[in-house]
C-alpha cells in the first residue's frame, strides 16, 4: 500500500511541476552516465542530477541547482559536462536575466 501511494504522489508530483528528465552525453569512464531532473513551478526552475551506474541504479542526488524564472539550463543547453578518470563535474550556467540562485557545479561520482 505504501509503495502504491509512494508512486501515485511522485506521478501526480512530476506532472504539477512539469518535470523533465535527461540523459547527458557522453557518458563517462566504465559507462557512468548523468541523469538530470529539471523541474519549473511558478518563477523558479530547480534541478538535480544522479550518477546512473552500469546497473542502471541512481543511488542519491549528485547535486542540484535553483534557477530564476523557471529557466532549465539542461534543456536550454547552457551547461558544461566534463569526465575524467575519477568522476565527472556539472557546471550549470544561467543567462543575465535567469541566474543560477543555487548550485551550479556539481561533481559526478558513480564510486
Amino acid at each position: 500500500m505504501t509503495a502504491a501511494l509512494s508512486t501515485t504522489w511522485g506521478a501526480v508530483d512530476d506532472l504539477i511541476l512539469n518535470v523533465e528528465y535527461r540523459v547527458l552525453r557522453p557518458a563517462g569512464p566504465e559507462g557512468c552516465t548523468a541523469v538530470v531532473r529539471e523541474t519549473s513551478f511558478l518563477v523558479i526552475g530547480n534541478g538535480e542530477v544522479y550518477a546512473v551506474g552500469r546497473i542502471g541504479l541512481a543511488l542519491g542526488e549528485s547535486g542540484s541547482w535553483t534557477v530564476d524564472d523557471g529557466y532549465r539550463p539542461i534543456d536550454a543547453g547552457t551547461y558544461e559536462l566534463f569526465w575524467g578518470q575519477e568522476g565527472g563535474h556539472l557546471r550549470i550556467s544561467g543567462t543575465s536575466t535567469d541566474p543560477v540562485l543555487r548550485g551550479g557545479s556539481t561533481d559526478i561520482d558513480c564510486g
